[in-house]
């Protein structure tokens, strides 16, 4: 099931990130993959980024399209590769639901295929999870910027 906790409640998060400086509000990020570590190392990312805040995680494609629907993040970070259903049929169906929703595809693979497939679906952005942390928290505040141009 997602949560808003590593441990799997709904319960909300013990303590609030810090406030953006500017009183904007923060973008909301919804993780998906179906590695816990791997989501917690994300959740480690982009607590440094003052601007986002990471509002649950699901550990595969019909948890994440569950979780869009409650929890109506602003950006999701979408592995490929996971169990029930893959990121890409699960980013196919958030996108024709809720179609302002920024989904970043995140993959071990680098192969044209895989991308193309991410980017038919609906994907602003894909990542690979090697060098996911260097460029993530600024693809998520572009993929945002873009919507309020």
């Amino acid at each position: 099931m997602f949560s808003e906790q590593p441990s799997g409640s709904l319960n909300p998060l013990p303590s609030s990130p810090p406030q953006p400086v500017d009183g904007q509000s923060r973008i909301r990020v919804l993780l998906v993959d179906d590695h816990a570590l791997f989501r917690q190392e994300l959740k480690g990312i982009l607590v440094d980024c003052v601007c986002l805040e990471v509002v649950g995680e699901a550990s595969n494609g019909l948890e994440a399209i569950d979780a869009v629907s409650l929890l109506r993040p602003d950006v999701v970070v979408m592995d490929i590769n996971m169990p029930k259903m893959n990121g890409i049929e699960a980013t196919r169906r958030i996108k024709d639901e809720f179609p302002d929703t920024f989904i970043i595809g995140l993959s071990v693979e680098d192969g044209m295929a895989t991308v193309l497939k991410m980017h038919a679906a609906g994907i602003f952005a894909y990542l690979l999870k090697e060098s996911a942390g260097e460029a993530l928290c600024h693809v998520i505040e572009d993929a945002v910027a873009q919507k309020q141009r």
